[in-house]
């Protein structure tokens, strides 16, 4: 049975044979040749050569078109060009359209008062990996029922005609609906100012597109603008993204404006266009960081959580493959104003400019196990205020990020924040200790141990692991490993209890510390006896008796919570956060009634534990896994950590950093 060819098929196919036809009569009756031979002007030096010694130029007739206009044959776009002809005889080269492939980025330099021109050409829209597209044109499908039907019937016709060898680019395959292009760009680089220059900056390029092909180079200089964004939209901050709705060929045009006095260079940046997603992206309401705590020379932060999993697979994914950094630039210098949304432009200046230091690793140690990404910031100077910027990597795979969404291989950047250090050298950030793993935190330290976090640990955490080893041969004394009708509880065992104690003994051991010149009403000062480390003396202008009664004399004002911080470590005055006050009503819940542990009672235990803001807002006492929260009031919980313990020895430690009112 022959294959039957459908009847639109059919005249189609007519239609390309009564062509051909015409095209015959037309060429057997003319007299005018298809190509004509011109004269050639001779180049200076070969004007000793005969002129049949010359090349000869061919050059195609014209091809008019309906208004009149000459449309000249292109070849892939080469122009031929020869020594000894003016670029006049040959016409002007049209200015260069930049080709974009989907999801692939280009990187351009623009002068001011430029616009560079770019399109996303449609096969682009309709690439997938099926290198003829045939099969991508024959899946295309639009939701209703009616294109449906007809399309089905169009691919059985195309496959009908293929069968019987009359498929190919006769053929024409029906369009699928618009699909959404996001193009994105970032500035990488700016104009700089000059002496005496105007402290407005270097304004923002701006972004034009069309979808129109009587606007195939939008930009500001098209009067009767068919772009889909008629007026441009400026760069925010050196990031623009842009979504439009497109059958056929995106035209794009990114412009620089004039300088402004005394402003010299130019602009770099990198463009993008996706039929997936916007290749760069920016969070402008998030930081997706918390900070954990502050010195005179580093800062600590942590990310959200990464995922809702704490598998051993899923955090050894995260390990294998960190995407994120953090950028910091001092606040008033920093060399990003003008680009700080741009993911270029910050690893840019932050690699050739900054003398910080970021290391960044995975970690478990805040809140049930879930992976986050650390940052340790070093090299900072005392009382400067920074901003921050966290950022997933670009050139790289895809990231999906609870509450984020997915990231694309532009990278994300996320909502500046900023934060200042401490001024003095009485507090330093731990983290990573052997036994108190969960402390990390500024601690009560001094200049000795500024730069040797190492010795400082080994101070806390060798005299926490010897309370805690008294602890335990405490707890060893009960019998822990009973049946359950004989055990001291039926909701509580004595793992709880040893966990509950570590995270208070390591809390109280090891005490939060804050500036001197903090002045929250939660925090407590300590050791006012002390000199600062430039020899200054806190309250020298304050000797009455009353004072000395009330805050010189008094231990809780006048010593550390902890006397060997006052015996080796020798800090400065400073301010203590108070550890919370349930990591105290742990050990009690916790641990066997026959260890002995009780809690003070008010007012004593308020001048000795603090207490937690209701609404997590604020960090008004320390606990395990304490953070700061940056800028806004996110959605996202905090980290949540096991509280605090305490037992026998602790009843003893109880009474020795007992506060003497």
């Amino acid at each position: 049975m022959q294959p039957r060819i459908p009847i639109h098929v059919q005249s189609k196919l007519f239609a390309y044979i009564a062509a051909a036809c015409l095209l015959l009569i037309t060429y057997s009756s003319t007299q005018t040749s298809f190509a004509k031979a011109v004269e050639i002007p001779t180049a200076p030096e070969r004007e000793h050569l005969s002129p049949t010694e010359l090349p000869l130029l061919v050059v195609a007739d014209p091809v008019r078109i309906d208004d009149g206009a000459v449309e000249e044959e292109q070849s892939g776009g080469y122009a031929p060009d020869f020594a000894y002809f003016a670029r006049s005889l040959l016409g002007r080269q049209a200015e260069e359209v930049g080709k974009l492939k989907n999801d692939e980025k280009a990187g351009f330099d623009i002068s001011p008062e430029t616009t560079v021109h770019f399109v996303l050409e449609k096969s682009q829209l309709q690439a997938r990996n099926d290198p003829s597209g045939l099969l991508n044109a024959l899946n295309a499908r639009r939701p209703d029922d009616a294109f449906e039907n007809e399309q089905q019937e169009e691919i059985d016709s195309i496959s009908e005609a293929v069968g019987s060898g009359l498929a190919g680019e006769t053929l024409e395959v029906r369009q699928a609906a618009s699909k959404k292009v996001w193009v994105s760009a970032n500035t990488c680089k700016q104009p700089l100012p000059g002496n005496n220059a105007s402290s407005t900056g270097a304004p923002q390029l701006t972004l034009y597109v069309s979808t129109s092909a009587q606007n195939q180079k939008p930009g500001p200089n098209f009067t009767e603008n068919l772009a889909t964004n008629k007026t441009g939209i400026p760069f925010d901050n050196g990031y623009i993204s842009f979504e439009v709705n497109a059958t056929s060929d995106v035209y794009i045009g990114i412009s620089a404006p004039k300088l402004n006095e005394n402003w010299f260079g130019s602009w770099h940046f990198e463009v993008a266009a996706s039929t997936h997603g916007s290749y760069h992206s920016y969070n402008r309401t998030n930081p997706f960081l918390f900070m954990v705590d502050t010195d005179s020379e580093s800062t600590l932060f942590i990310t959200y959580n990464l995922t809702d999993s704490n598998k051993e697979e899923d955090i050894a994914k995260w390990n294998n493959s960190n995407p994120f950094a953090m950028y910091a630039f001092p606040a008033g210098r920093s060399p990003v104003t003008g680009m700080e949304n741009s993911y270029c432009a910050l690893k840019q200046q932050f690699n050739s400019t900054n003398n910080i230091t970021v290391k960044t690793q995975i970690t478990t140690k805040f809140g049930a196990g879930f992976p986050k990404s650390q940052f340790n910031v070093h090299n900072l100077s005392n009382a400067q205020t920074y901003n921050g910027y966290l950022v997933v990597e670009g050139n790289q795979d895809t990231v999906d990020l609870p509450g984020v969404g997915r990231v694309r291989a532009g990278g994300k950047v996320f909502q500046q924040f900023n934060w200042t250090t401490k001024a003095d050298d009485s507090c330093q950030v731990l983290t990573d200790l052997d036994f108190c793993d969960t402390v990390a935190y500024a601690v009560p330290s001094s200049p000795e141990f500024k730069f040797d976090d190492d010795k400082l640990k080994a101070l806390y955490d060798g005299q926490a692991k010897k309370y805690f080893k008294n602890f335990s041969n405490s707890l060893d004394q009960i019998a822990c490993d009973a049946p359950s009708t004989a055990q001291y509880s039926l909701a509580r065992n004595c793992t709880n209890c040893r966990e509950d104690y570590k995270a208070w003994l390591c809390s109280v051991l090891i005490p939060r510390c804050e500036d001197w010149t903090a002045n929250d009403g939660w925090l407590i000062p300590r050791n006012i006896n002390a000199n600062f480390s430039d020899g200054t003396y806190p309250f020298a202008d304050n000797m009455t008796a009353e004072f000395n009664a009330t805050m010189r004399d008094r231990f809780g004002y006048s010593k550390s919570r902890n006397p060997m911080i006052d015996e080796k470590i020798k800090p400065g005055p400073y301010k203590e956060m108070l550890p919370c006050e349930d990591l105290c009503f742990d050990i009690v819940r916790s641990c066997p009634a026959q260890l002995g542990f009780s809690c003070p009672n008010i007012p004593a235990r308020a001048l000795q534990y603090g207490t937690r803001d209701p609404n997590g807002n604020v960090l008004q006492c320390s606990f395990p896994g304490a953070v700061v929260k940056l800028n806004v009031q996110s959605d996202a919980n905090f980290p949540s950590v096991p509280s605090g313990n305490v037992a026998l020895v602790a009843l003893m430690l109880l009474t020795m950093f007992v506060i003497s009112w």
